[in-house]
């Protein structure tokens, strides 16, 4: 989702509770004193919605730290548990993407990459602001497919190729998808990558029948 998208997400979602919570109260007050123009029913529609837009405002909370902490825990498996420090290029590209600027974070991870070979998982962050923050996923396709042509540990291969797999679906090459996850499978079959690969194919062989019949 794009960054803006989002904050205009949270700010409406913050408003809409704040206003509902402020006018909840306020006809609390004037029911509880019988004041005149107060309305019970004002009072309920106030706090349903109050409870509605606060829901809300904690699901996509939830879905945000959800998304960093499984980030943070597939590179903590992927490198095998080690602590990852992130020199200050990193740190600057971070801010950089933070503050809206993904095209300068892109070019910082790049020229650290070039310097810094060795460091092939740059690649996946690269790809994560394309499709992320650009919303482009071709480019994050290519970036997924340039990396899968590096030597890497298995279950990164896997990780990796499962992200590709996922856009190719979203590109609509459903036959590109289909060979990676197979390739996944009978390739790397002892990883976690691998697991996640068949439960897809499963999901889509599944959902393959009810498409014929709707055609």
């Amino acid at each position: 989702m794009n960054r803006f998208v989002k904050a205009a997400i949270y700010a409406g979602l913050i408003l809409c509770v704040a206003a509902l919570a402020y006018g909840f109260a306020v006809e609390h007050t004037q029911v509880t004193h019988n004041a005149t123009g107060g309305s019970r029913s004002r009072m309920m529609a106030c706090f349903g919605g109050f409870l509605t837009a606060l829901i809300a405002l904690g699901l996509v909370c939830a879905y945000d730290v959800a998304h960093y902490f499984g980030w943070r825990f597939e590179r903590w498996f992927l490198q095998g548990g080690r602590p990852v420090v992130p020199g200050p290029e990193l740190e600057e590209a971070q801010r950089l993407r933070a503050r809206g600027q993904p095209l300068d974070a892109i070019r910082l991870l790049r020229e650290y990459l070039e310097k810094n070979p060795d460091e092939l998982h740059l690649m996946s962050r690269i790809a994560e602001i394309y499709k992320d923050d650009l919303e482009n996923d071709l480019a994050a396709a290519l970036e997924y497919e340039e990396l899968l042509k590096h030597r890497l540990p298995d279950e990164e291969w896997g990780w990796a190729a499962l992200h590709l797999a996922k856009l190719y679906g979203r590109l609509n090459q459903p036959e590109k998808s289909m060979a990676l996850l197979e390739r996944i499978d009978t390739e790397y079959g002892q990883t976690v990558a691998a697991r996640r690969a068949r439960k897809a194919r499963e999901q889509i062989g599944a959902a393959a029948p009810d498409e014929g019949q709707e055609a």
